[in-house]
């Protein structure tokens, strides 16, 4: 079991758990628990082929199409072109060197995410995400339940962490997490029709239900006020 003052890297595999200390300073699972989503999307459409913009950082969901593999022109190397399709739009990507696995891993009817920056390319500066991060979501039946709940946090991520990596470390925190201890009195919640702390941190990671995701951001933000008051 863990607790909420534990060191991630004793909760977690410490290579992840050294990302997010390097990323976003987040050190325990008291940190992790404390990186709340920034929005909540529903299931396929995080981020709209069709509402893509050049320089945006953005996570897709979508279907592989088609990969295939060239060998560069003015230069050494290889360079694999690969079309998703999320069931409106479609986009190209493009990776460097990955011959010999892409082809592979990149067949047709695959769903997976995808994570980049929005780039240009071609005289028509047509949009592509260059090298993205992925995730496959079959093969993995933990990983693809994950990814098709109803609603998927959006967490503040970076170039080298995506919110999926978040989302999977939470999980796993909720599966070893012992309900800390609540700051706010009974009374007072009763009062004010609050949740407890440890059902508001669940909520805000993992329900599925808005109101209820709203009831524990209303919770959440009492103990954030206790904060500042003990600061000053």
């Amino acid at each position: 079991m863990a607790g909420i003052d534990d060191a991630l890297d004793g909760v977690i595999d410490s290579k992840t758990a050294a990302l997010l200390a390097r990323e976003l300073d987040v050190h325990t699972v008291g940190d992790l628990l404390r990186h709340y989503p920034r929005r909540y999307a529903d299931q396929g459409q995080l981020t709209p082929i069709a509402g893509l913009a050049v320089g945006d950082d953005v996570t897709v969901v979508a279907e592989i199409r088609s990969c295939s593999s060239r060998r560069m022109q003015y230069k050494g190397g290889t360079i694999q072109s690969v079309v998703i399709f999320d069931g409106t739009r479609t986009l190209n990507l493009a990776f460097f060197n990955q011959h010999r696995i892409l082809p592979r891993v990149f067949t047709p009817g695959r769903k997976a995410l995808f994570a980049g920056r929005v780039t240009t390319y071609g005289k028509n500066r047509a949009l592509q995400l260059t090298h993205p991060r992925y995730q496959l979501l079959d093969g993995d039946a933990d990983k693809l339940l994950e990814f098709a709940r109803p609603l998927i946090p959006v967490y503040p991520a970076t170039k080298d962490l995506p919110s999926w990596t978040i989302q999977l470390c939470v999980r796993q925190v909720f599966d070893l997490l012992d309900d800390p201890p609540d700051p706010l009195p009974a009374d007072l919640r009763a009062r004010h029709r609050l949740p407890g702390l440890a059902a508001a941190l669940r909520a805000v990671h993992r329900s599925d239900d808005r109101a209820e995701i709203a009831a524990a951001q209303r919770r959440l933000k009492w103990d954030e006020a206790m904060a500042v008051q003990l600061t000053l």
